[in-house]
């Protein structure tokens, strides 16, 4: 998959900010599904499940990470 020029810069702010990795993830899909504009509608689905699928273990870590510190 080609990264475009907008969607590295995207990835670099981001990264500055010195956001949580699951937090920037979230965020940019949320943006990439919502761009009806800017992304071809195939490109836009296969980005956000390629994103999903990362999202997912993470989301799970984090919501056993929260119940596993209050036990």
């Amino acid at each position: 998959m080609d990264i475009t020029p907008q969607e590295e810069n995207m990835i670099k702010a981001l990264r500055e900010a010195a956001l949580p990795p699951l937090y920037v993830l979230i965020r940019i899909r949320n943006e990439i599904s919502n761009d009806t504009v800017n992304i071809e509608e195939s490109r836009r689905d296969d980005v956000v499940q390629t994103l999903e699928k990362y999202i997912g273990p993470l989301w799970e870590d984090y919501h056993e990470g929260k119940t596993g510190s209050l036990a």
